[in-house]
């Protein structure tokens, strides 16, 4: 799961630095939050607090596919209903 987080933290990374009007039209989705627990995942090795790991796989992650499938069928279809 640890790895899991470490990765969508370096595609919010990349969405953040290439697609810059993608995270400005979608704030609901949390990029920075993202890229930051990848960064405090990543360089703190021995301070992983694998309760919040966790938590935010739990919670978080369904959220946020949900929202990614509502605009990824947005973009196909813009007649979709927003958020």
């Amino acid at each position: 799961m640890v790895m899991s987080v470490i990765i969508i933290g370096e595609a919010a990374t990349k969405i953040l630095e290439q697609f810059s009007e993608l995270t400005r039209h979608h704030p609901e989705i949390p990029w920075h939050s993202m890229r930051g627990m990848r960064n405090r995942i990543a360089h703190g090795y021995l301070d992983i607090n694998l309760d919040v790991v966790w938590e935010t796989v739990q919670s978080a992650f369904p959220v946020l596919v949900n929202q990614l499938h509502q605009i990824q069928a947005r973009e196909k279809d813009p007649e979709q209903p927003s958020l």
